[in-house]
Protein backbone atom coordinates (compact mmCIF):
# COMPACT_ATOMS: atom_id res chain seq x y z
CA UNK A 1 0.00 0.00 0.00
CA UNK A 2 1.43 3.57 -0.53
CA UNK A 3 0.94 6.33 1.61
CA UNK A 4 -0.13 9.39 0.54
CA UNK A 5 -0.59 12.12 1.78
CA UNK A 6 -4.29 13.64 1.97
CA UNK A 7 -4.70 16.26 -0.77
CA UNK A 8 -6.30 19.48 0.42
CA UNK A 9 -9.79 20.05 -0.46
CA UNK A 10 -10.74 22.89 -2.15
CA UNK A 11 -14.74 24.40 -1.34
CA UNK A 12 -16.61 22.74 -4.05
CA UNK A 13 -14.53 19.90 -2.79
CA UNK A 14 -15.47 19.61 0.54
CA UNK A 15 -19.36 20.71 -0.29
CA UNK A 16 -19.50 17.88 -2.29
CA UNK A 17 -17.94 14.95 0.55
CA UNK A 18 -20.53 16.57 2.81
CA UNK A 19 -23.02 16.16 0.60
CA UNK A 20 -22.61 12.55 -0.23
CA UNK A 21 -21.56 11.71 3.53
CA UNK A 22 -25.51 13.53 3.97
CA UNK A 23 -26.99 11.16 1.31
CA UNK A 24 -25.25 8.01 2.18
CA UNK A 25 -26.78 8.66 6.03
CA UNK A 26 -29.88 9.26 5.08
CA UNK A 27 -30.08 6.12 2.38
CA UNK A 28 -28.93 4.15 5.54
CA UNK A 29 -31.41 5.27 7.65
CA UNK A 30 -34.11 4.51 5.02
CA UNK A 31 -33.09 1.31 4.46
CA UNK A 32 -32.12 -0.68 7.08
CA UNK A 33 -34.77 -2.81 8.45
CA UNK A 34 -36.26 -2.05 11.53
CA UNK A 35 -36.15 -5.61 13.29
CA UNK A 36 -35.36 -8.13 10.75
CA UNK A 37 -31.66 -9.60 10.62
CA UNK A 38 -30.11 -10.96 7.31
CA UNK A 39 -27.34 -12.62 6.97
CA UNK A 40 -26.76 -11.23 3.63
CA UNK A 41 -26.55 -7.11 2.95
CA UNK A 42 -29.33 -5.87 0.98
CA UNK A 43 -28.65 -4.89 -2.66
CA UNK A 44 -28.60 -0.80 -1.94
CA UNK A 45 -25.21 -1.91 -0.06
CA UNK A 46 -23.64 -1.84 -3.48
CA UNK A 47 -24.56 1.26 -5.34
CA UNK A 48 -23.95 3.45 -2.19
CA UNK A 49 -20.88 1.53 -1.68
CA UNK A 50 -19.36 2.44 -5.03
CA UNK A 51 -20.53 6.09 -5.26
CA UNK A 52 -18.57 6.23 -1.81
CA UNK A 53 -15.42 4.54 -3.42
CA UNK A 54 -16.23 6.72 -6.77
CA UNK A 55 -15.89 9.40 -4.33
CA UNK A 56 -12.93 8.49 -2.55
CA UNK A 57 -10.71 7.67 -5.36
CA UNK A 58 -11.57 11.73 -7.04
CA UNK A 59 -10.85 13.06 -3.66
CA UNK A 60 -7.68 10.92 -3.49
CA UNK A 61 -6.47 10.91 -7.44
CA UNK A 62 -8.25 14.55 -7.85
CA UNK A 63 -10.78 15.52 -9.65
CA UNK A 64 -10.36 15.60 -13.53
CA UNK A 65 -9.84 19.75 -14.06
CA UNK A 66 -10.11 21.95 -16.75
CA UNK A 67 -6.41 23.74 -17.95
CA UNK A 68 -5.86 27.17 -16.69
CA UNK A 69 -6.87 29.75 -18.28
CA UNK A 70 -3.90 31.67 -18.21
CA UNK A 71 -0.21 31.00 -16.96
CA UNK A 72 2.72 33.44 -16.25
CA UNK A 73 6.39 32.15 -16.25
CA UNK A 74 9.89 33.93 -16.05
CA UNK A 75 11.06 36.95 -14.17
CA UNK A 76 14.00 37.55 -12.08
CA UNK A 77 15.96 39.14 -14.99
CA UNK A 78 14.36 36.57 -17.49
CA UNK A 79 11.65 36.98 -19.95
CA UNK A 80 8.00 36.79 -19.38
CA UNK A 81 5.94 34.22 -21.19
CA UNK A 82 2.40 35.04 -20.53
CA UNK A 83 -0.13 32.24 -22.09
CA UNK A 84 -3.73 32.87 -22.63
CA UNK A 85 -5.98 29.20 -23.23
CA UNK A 86 -9.24 31.05 -22.80
CA UNK A 87 -10.18 34.50 -22.25
CA UNK A 88 -11.33 34.28 -18.26
CA UNK A 89 -9.82 35.71 -15.64
CA UNK A 90 -8.17 39.89 -17.02
CA UNK A 91 -8.47 40.67 -13.69
CA UNK A 92 -6.14 37.97 -11.97
CA UNK A 93 -3.96 37.92 -15.04
CA UNK A 94 -3.04 41.52 -14.12
CA UNK A 95 -2.11 40.66 -10.74
CA UNK A 96 -0.54 37.56 -11.62
CA UNK A 97 1.72 39.68 -13.96
CA UNK A 98 2.02 42.28 -10.90
CA UNK A 99 3.51 39.35 -8.88
CA UNK A 100 6.14 39.06 -11.51
CA UNK A 101 6.87 43.26 -11.86
CA UNK A 102 5.07 44.44 -14.83
CA UNK A 103 2.43 46.39 -14.49
CA UNK A 104 -0.51 45.25 -16.48
CA UNK A 105 -4.28 46.36 -18.43
CA UNK A 106 -5.94 43.23 -19.49
CA UNK A 107 -9.43 44.06 -21.41
CA UNK A 108 -11.34 40.74 -22.84
CA UNK A 109 -14.21 41.40 -25.48
CA UNK A 110 -17.26 39.61 -26.89
CA UNK A 111 -16.98 38.52 -29.65
CA UNK A 112 -16.34 40.74 -32.42
CA UNK A 113 -15.07 43.66 -30.63
CA UNK A 114 -12.09 45.62 -29.98
CA UNK A 115 -10.58 48.58 -27.97
CA UNK A 116 -10.56 51.61 -30.03
CA UNK A 117 -7.12 52.95 -30.71
CA UNK A 118 -4.99 55.51 -29.63
CA UNK A 119 -5.73 54.91 -25.98
CA UNK A 120 -2.19 54.93 -25.08
CA UNK A 121 1.49 56.41 -26.05
CA UNK A 122 3.11 53.23 -27.06
CA UNK A 123 6.91 52.65 -25.92
CA UNK A 124 8.71 50.51 -29.19
CA UNK A 125 9.35 47.53 -27.42
CA UNK A 126 11.98 45.31 -29.32
CA UNK A 127 11.85 41.37 -28.58
CA UNK A 128 7.45 42.07 -27.55
CA UNK A 129 6.37 39.71 -29.47
CA UNK A 130 3.24 37.10 -30.32
CA UNK A 131 2.51 33.47 -31.06
CA UNK A 132 -0.59 31.81 -31.54
CA UNK A 133 -1.86 28.13 -31.81
CA UNK A 134 -5.57 26.82 -32.47
CA UNK A 135 -5.80 26.43 -28.15
CA UNK A 136 -3.88 29.30 -27.09
CA UNK A 137 -1.61 32.65 -27.78
CA UNK A 138 1.15 33.34 -26.17
CA UNK A 139 2.87 36.64 -25.52
CA UNK A 140 6.90 37.20 -25.09
CA UNK A 141 7.59 40.02 -22.89
CA UNK A 142 11.58 40.39 -22.70
CA UNK A 143 13.15 41.10 -19.70
CA UNK A 144 12.90 44.71 -18.50
CA UNK A 145 10.84 45.87 -21.15
CA UNK A 146 8.05 47.35 -18.39
CA UNK A 147 9.62 49.89 -16.94
CA UNK A 148 9.17 52.45 -13.86
CA UNK A 149 5.97 54.30 -14.99
CA UNK A 150 5.07 52.13 -17.76
CA UNK A 151 2.08 49.30 -18.53
CA UNK A 152 1.85 46.01 -20.25
CA UNK A 153 -1.48 46.65 -22.29
CA UNK A 154 -3.37 43.94 -24.21
CA UNK A 155 -6.61 43.40 -25.50
CA UNK A 156 -8.36 39.96 -27.22
CA UNK A 157 -11.71 38.53 -28.45
CA UNK A 158 -12.58 35.79 -29.87
CA UNK A 159 -14.98 35.46 -32.69
CA UNK A 160 -16.58 32.08 -33.80
CA UNK A 161 -16.70 31.22 -37.37
CA UNK A 162 -18.46 28.77 -39.41
CA UNK A 163 -14.78 26.46 -39.37
CA UNK A 164 -13.17 27.88 -36.68
CA UNK A 165 -13.01 30.95 -34.65
CA UNK A 166 -11.22 34.45 -35.69
CA UNK A 167 -8.88 35.79 -32.52
CA UNK A 168 -8.16 39.01 -32.34
CA UNK A 169 -5.31 40.76 -29.97
CA UNK A 170 -3.50 44.00 -29.33
CA UNK A 171 -0.77 44.43 -27.12
CA UNK A 172 1.92 46.72 -26.69
CA UNK A 173 3.56 48.84 -23.25
CA UNK A 174 2.28 52.24 -22.59
CA UNK A 175 4.27 55.04 -21.57
CA UNK A 176 2.41 57.30 -18.64
CA UNK A 177 -1.51 56.64 -18.45
CA UNK A 178 -3.89 54.44 -20.27
CA UNK A 179 -7.09 55.31 -21.10
CA UNK A 180 -10.20 53.14 -20.63
CA UNK A 181 -11.03 50.41 -23.78
CA UNK A 182 -13.68 52.20 -25.66
CA UNK A 183 -15.26 48.75 -27.01
CA UNK A 184 -15.67 49.23 -30.90
CA UNK A 185 -16.62 46.81 -33.56
CA UNK A 186 -13.82 45.04 -35.24
CA UNK A 187 -13.36 45.62 -38.71
CA UNK A 188 -14.59 42.97 -40.89
CA UNK A 189 -11.64 41.65 -42.87
CA UNK A 190 -11.83 40.89 -46.60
Amino acid sequence: MINRPAPELDAFEERLLEELKTAVQAQAAVAQPVLVRRRRPRLWYVPVTGAVAAVVTALVIGFPRPAPAYAVSGGNGKDIKLKVARLEGAQALQHALREHGIAADITYLPPGKACRPGRYSEVLTPGLSLSTSAEKFEVKIPAGAVGEGETFVLWAAVTPLPNGVRASVDFGVAHGAVAPCTVVDVPESP
